[in-house]
């Protein structure tokens, strides 16, 4: 074993360091699938001060790795140093070389990890080569916080499907809007802003027909430097209704678009589509239209691990009827819209979510003049 590891262990300082890791893995949050977004740091501890030699984060794509990234930063200073990494290093041959092997060949003295890794190919595997190899391990670092952070990796290999973050704008009584008349924007611009993040952080932004039809929306990243990580747009359309002059149409070339549809939909409209761009998934009939838990499962079998849901009540009570919303945020302000208003989870009331011991609320914030909770699927 390498003397670097039997040095006196600071918790503190490992905890430091792991929140410094777990930061630079979200820098590319919604742009490494359908690997995880890894954060990884490379800390000597020769003098009175510990130094970060080596830094990195999963590059776009999945690859390279946060560690090898970070090593390669690090070169021979990596030699006893520890390493921090937000997820258990790989142990597979993949499409490049394990992990678990790259820090064993830097002569790393310890290895801390957040947590480890429910891809059965690692699932401990890689924290057993290290340690036997003679690396100190250390692991369950700031786990609650990497477990959000990596919850899409989770989620899809646990359960075969995207983690789905379902996002709600609110009124005072419960509200997104009305039923008839002119459009009413509920949340201010802080929270618009917010969710435009929520957009970068996600693979994909889902959305109803009905919320297409009515808003006719871009779904993409309106943030000043941020417009290049636009994900995904996904329509939930199950008699291809989206319109060929609408933005999401007129832009699929641009900025990918699913048209996920029947599979009763007459062609023409499918083949119109296509010639637009978008890539049309058929599914199964369900209570949004469409089978979600289908058209998930061709989600995660093409790598998605992320998906946010922005639109609809409809969406969103079935996605909560299904328990199929993993995470849920709700930005609510402080407007009253009245009896002609639409309930944001459509028969359900909010309760469903603020008091249900199906969830626990992960974080509180005064966005602008808006409220914002989030809450996690126990």
């Amino acid at each position: 074993m390498n003397a670097g590891a039997t040095k006196k262990i600071d918790r503190e300082l490992d905890r430091r360091f792991m929140a410094s890791a777990l930061r630079l893995g979200r820098r590319n949050l919604g742009r490494t699938y359908p690997n995880p977004a890894v954060g990884a740091i490379v800390v000597r501890t020769d003098g009175a001060e510990p130094v970060v030699v080596g830094r990195g984060w999963t590059a776009p794509g999945g690859r390279p790795h946060a560690e090898t990234i970070a090593l390669a930063e690090a070169g021979a200073a990596a030699r006893g140093a520890t390493v921090y990494v937000t997820l258990e290093p790989c142990s597979h041959q993949g499409k490049t070389p394990p992990c678990a092997d790259a820090l064993i060949a830097a002569d790393v003295a310890r290895v801390v990890t957040a947590m480890p890794d429910p891809d059965p190919r690692v699932n401990g595997l890689g924290h057993a080569r290290l340690e036997a190899a003679g690396i100190a391990v250390t692991t369950g670092v700031l786990a609650d916080d990497a477990a959000v952070v990596h919850a899409g990796h989770v989620v899809r290999v646990t359960r075969n499907r995207p983690h789905i973050v379902v996002k709600l704008a609110v009124s005072a009584d419960g509200m997104i809007g009305r039923r008839e008349g002119e459009r009413m924007i509920i949340s201010g611009r802080a929270a618009f802003e917010t969710v435009q993040t929520m957009r970068v952080e996600s693979d994909a932004v889902m959305i109803g027909i009905g919320t297409a039809l009515v808003d006719n929306p871009r779904l993409t990243v309106r943030l000043p430097g941020l417009q290049g990580r636009s994900p995904v747009r996904i329509i939930l359309d199950a008699t291809a209704r989206l319109p060929l002059d609408s933005h999401l149409a007129a832009s699929a070339r641009e900025v990918p678009l699913i048209m996920a549809v029947g599979r009763t939909t007459p062609e023409e409209r499918k083949a119109a589509l296509r010639e637009a761009g978008a890539w049309i998934v058929e599914v199964g009939e369900g209570p949004a239209g469409i089978d979600l838990n289908e058209l998930f499962e061709t989600l995660a079998h093409e790598g998605f691990t992320r998906v946010l849901v922005e639109g609809g009540a409809s969406v969103a009570s079935s996605l909560v009827a299904g328990d199929l919303a993993d995470e849920v945020v709700i930005f609510r302000a402080a407007v009253v819209v009245g009896p002609t208003g639409v309930r944001a989870l459509g028969n359900y009331a909010l309760s469903a979510i603020e008091r249900s011991p199906r969830y626990r609320q992960i974080e509180a914030a005064i966005v602008g003049d808006d409220q914002m909770r989030r809450y996690l699927r126990v």
